[in-house]
């Protein structure tokens, strides 16, 4: 399939669209006392892999990712992932 200039712009306000609504929605929650945390870069695909399985196995409250950024319900999870993962 080729795609289009429109196909091409379409996708793109359509990502615009849903980067703006989840800093709308992580602000709220970061309002209400949720922690927001940045990793600098994943080493690879397998980096990836491992913190999504480690996310899966440790946290117990609510967690939501956008590539390298993670927004952590309790304040302890956040805490455990940046120990684990090296972030500052």
């Amino acid at each position: 399939m080729k795609i289009t200039e429109d196909t091409w712009e379409d996708q793109a306000a359509k990502q615009i669209a849903d980067d703006i609504d989840r800093e709308i929605l992580w602000g709220m929650l970061q309002g209400i006392g949720w922690t927001r945390v940045m990793l600098p870069r994943f080493i690879d695909n397998h980096h990836a892999i491992d913190i999504t399985n480690w996310l899966e196995e440790t946290c117990k409250h609510g967690v939501e990712r956008s590539g390298r950024d993670f927004i952590f319900e309790n304040k302890q999870d956040a805490n455990w992932f940046k120990l684990r993962w090296g972030t500052e």
